[in-house]
């Protein structure tokens, strides 16, 4: 599954705090569901496959233990072992510049990609509508002048410049987003982009197995109104490219193939847009 936040924290002395009002709707009940998991959240109360560990909020679903319901990704017992190592090789290396002045993640929550991504860029803009999330982030994070974050309102990006970002990250924020929701936010990400920037998006993917079975498993309790906030998103590859194109952003990838349940899309912004 996964999350989105941010709190006032020492580091906040030298950035402005950003932040936004709730949206409402569909985007503050996920907000809001969120929030509530990272307050709860303790590192033991987790089940995971032998021979894994749980330290920061987001780890339990690297090597999540399904055994009493739901999915994971799907992914086997080599790439689940050394989970980083497998994104930054098979997605991260090949896709996103190795140095860049300015990037955006969506949805940090503990930081488990962010510490990913932190390396590879001069400043890293963290946005989440969870409060308890940011102040995970920022306790883990502690004294990093690159990190700055943004309370959002769950729905709207922060007021950055335009133009002036390498690139646009997330992952295991996507998964829980309906088709609108997803189209919204890549509206607002391409005036954001540098000319030749590069978007990264893990999300829900309901034509894999594995997605379709988790997408049934999800349907009766947010059949007459979505109620759970972690719910499996409805979309699926072919839409994603649809959005893409739509947007005159270019289509390095609607997925890239590497986890079995969901799908990654990789997206450029060309300089003639």
């Amino acid at each position: 599954m996964n999350r989105w936040g941010r709190m006032l924290h020492p580091l906040r002395r030298w950035w402005p705090v950003v932040v936004q009002q709730p949206a409402g709707g569909e985007p503050s009940m996920i907000a809001r569901g969120w929030d509530d998991y990272a307050k709860r959240w303790k590192r033991d109360r987790f089940h995971v496959l032998p021979g894994n560990t749980v330290e920061h909020l987001g780890d339990e679903w690297t090597a999540e233990d399904t055994s009493e319901g739901g999915t994971t990704y799907g992914l086997k017992d080599a790439s689940i072992r050394d989970f980083s190592r497998f994104l930054s090789e098979q997605v991260l290396d090949k896709y996103l510049p190795s140095h860049s002045r300015e990037a955006l993640e969506i949805g940090p929550g503990g930081g488990r990609f962010t510490s990913l991504l932190l390396p590879r860029t001069d400043i890293l803009h963290a946005a989440d509508p969870s409060a308890a999330m940011l102040k995970r982030l920022t306790d883990r994070f502690h004294g990093t002048p690159a990190l700055r974050t943004y309370v959002t309102d769950g729905m709207t990006l922060p007021p950055l410049a335009q133009g002036s970002l390498a690139f646009v990250a997330s992952f295991d924020v996507f998964v829980h987003f309906e088709p609108r929701l997803v189209y919204w936010y890549l509206r607002q990400m391409k005036p954001l982009l540098s000319s030749g920037g590069i978007g990264v998006i893990h999300y829900a993917s309901v034509v894999s197995p594995i997605g379709w079975r988790q997408f049934e498993a999800d349907l009766e309790a947010n059949v007459r109104q979505r109620t759970s906030f972690c719910a499996f998103g409805t979309m699926c590859p072919q839409l994603m490219e649809q959005f893409l194109k739509a947007l005159d952003l270019e289509v390095v990838s609607s997925d890239v193939g590497i986890i079995p349940r969901d799908a990654i899309a990789v997206f450029r912004k060309t300089t003639s847009v």
